[in-house]
């Protein structure tokens, strides 16, 4: 048996774990056409303040003016 350095022996690890992570990489494919959201996702709309009574809905956010 030949004696290897940490080195090589380091080096050799490395190379095994790449191809144990190549060889496992059978994940099914996820569809990514529509984004993060999905098809059947639907935008809720906020209500109004006369919609529903008592409800006082909070002020629209300002974006800021930086330069």
């Amino acid at each position: 048996m030949t004696e290897k350095t940490v080195r090589e022996l380091e080096r050799e690890l490395s190379i095994a774990k790449k191809k144990e992570r190549m060889s496992n990489t059978t994940k099914e494919h996820v569809n990514r056409d529509y984004g993060v959201i999905g098809p059947q996702a639907v935008k809720k709309e906020r209500p109004e303040s006369g919609d529903t009574p008592d409800y006082i809905a909070l002020p629209s956010r300002k974006k800021g003016r930086a330069i």
